[in-house]
């Protein structure tokens, strides 16, 4: 069967409850260098890559830092927090095999590929996905429109046929520019601040494959 329609999925708090996991492998970090990160900064921080957020922070407070090697500890916690405590979002796999027959699936992440084999290779969370846009396939990560318009491209549907679901205004701007339609939910920010979306929801319990459908007419 010919699928119309897109879904292209973020996977940091959209598909599985990790959110938590990188804030702490990354204020593991922080500590380290006796860095205090404000709490806009995380703000900047969602939806980035690492080596955009530790650049960001050597920038900002003027720290002494070695990027790479902050990433490569980094990365180190951040695999023990996985293998630990990385679990799907409550409802999403049920509302992700709803989808399948209409909507054409991938996964668009600014995590990258190493990090996304090992993370389907090493922790309890099953690759149930068609497949993944990550930074190593684009040269602009989010907020720029490119990931997903190489994930519309990827899965052969327009992008205007396409529902995003993103946690981050990073996500929903990248969503939004692309020219997809965005849902926002709330499983990293409240509200107020992923307000740039076109419908905002606090569970999958919200979501069907016919509400993604009125969402793009």
């Amino acid at each position: 069967m010919n699928k119309k329609y897109g879904l292209l999925l973020d996977f940091d708090g959209v598909v599985v409850d990790s959110e938590p996991l990188y804030e702490t492998a990354m204020n593991i970090q922080f500590k380290k260098y006796g860095i205090k990160v404000k709490p806009e900064d995380w703000l900047f921080f969602k939806g980035k890559d690492a080596k955009a957020v530790f650049s960001y922070i050597r920038d900002k407070y003027d720290a002494q830092v070695d990027i790479d090697a902050m990433r490569k500890q980094y990365s180190i916690d951040l695999y023990n927090e996985f293998k630990k405590n990385m679990r799907f979002i409550p409802g999403f796999v049920e509302f992700y095999y709803s989808c399948l027959d209409e909507f054409a699936d991938l996964i668009v992440t600014s995590t990258s590929r190493e990090v996304m084999d090992w993370t389907f290779e090493n922790v309890p969370v099953d690759n149930i996905f068609s497949g993944m846009i990550t930074s190593n396939e684009v040269n602009n990560t989010k907020p720029h429109p490119e990931p997903y318009l190489k994930g519309a491209e990827q899965i052969g549907i327009p992008i205007e046929n396409c529902i995003v679901i993103e946690d981050s205004v990073n996500g929903i701007r990248s969503g939004k520019a692309s020219g997809a339609k965005v849902i926002g939910i709330t499983t990293t920010f409240p509200r107020e601040v992923i307000k740039e979306a076109d419908l905002i929801v606090d569970s999958y319990d919200e979501l069907s494959p016919q509400i993604l459908k009125d969402l793009l007419l």
